[in-house]
């Protein structure tokens, strides 16, 4: 329960740093991967007005905000308990982690790489423990 309230707290925390930074990675993210094949560019070059810079911020943020959403989710799951909770939760941690992949494809602000590494590693203990020996000792106690 605490791995999940944990990696669900450390989620909001890399969204925090995805919408506060995310202007900025998403320069970086441009000037790296510049139209055509062309070389890349520099950030003083990138037109923060254009429609690419404006898709890859609504992306950003869409995905900065459902992270959020889905984080309180996985947190009050945790807290209530019970074999169904179990099970929705372990789903909202593995899809949690499986987003995080996409970490290595694109730029992101520093915090929320560091905040989606531990996700990774709590979501994983999260996952174990609700159906291990801390899931069984959960089933137990009730």
């Amino acid at each position: 329960m605490y791995a999940a309230i944990a990696a669900a707290a450390l989620n909001v925390i890399s969204a925090i740093g995805l919408l506060v930074s995310g202007a900025e990675a998403i320069k970086e993210q441009i000037a790296a991967n510049s139209n055509g094949g062309s070389a890349p560019v520099s950030l003083d070059e990138v037109d923060i007005h254009s429609d690419r810079f404006e898709s890859l911020q609504m992306i950003y943020s869409g995905l900065a905000y459902s992270t959020i959403f889905w984080s309180l989710v996985l947190a009050w799951l945790a807290l209530r308990g019970g074999g169904a909770v179990r099970i929705f939760a372990t789903i909202i941690v593995i899809v949690s982690v499986l987003f995080k992949l996409v970490d290595l494809f694109i730029t992101l602000p520093t915090l929320t790489l560091v905040a989606d590494v531990l996700v990774v590693v709590l979501g994983l203990t999260a996952t174990v423990l609700f159906f291990g020996a801390g899931g069984k000792a959960a089933r137990q106690g009730r």
